[in-house]
């Protein structure tokens, strides 16, 4: 009997906002997500956290197309905080067919 699960992409929502910020041993991220909301979160591997912010940012986008499986296109501005980045999401792509 076929499964009627969708894969977990199919069933987040469209990222809108990215967070990014650098901690003592790595980079950490936030991604926001609406229809239906949520909020996934985590540490990157890679890169190093010496690494400039733009090294950063682009595997953070990376890590949000990964989750989505959709190109996204993000304007990042630098936060108040130190060490810390905000992304607007200004385009996703289509979801792929399931």
């Amino acid at each position: 009997m076929a499964s009627k699960r969708q894969p977990y992409w199919r069933t987040i929502g469209t990222p809108t906002t990215l967070v990014l910020y650098r901690t003592v041993d790595r980079w950490r991220y936030a991604i926001d997500f609406t229809s239906p909301s949520g909020i996934a979160d985590g540490a990157l591997n890679d890169p190093a956290p010496t690494c400039e912010p733009g090294t950063a940012q682009t595997a953070c986008r990376h890590k949000a197309e990964e989750l989505t499986h959709r190109l996204l296109e993000v304007h990042w501005r630098e936060s108040d905080q130190p060490d810390w980045w905000a992304g607007t999401v200004t385009s996703a792509g289509p979801r792929p067919p399931a």
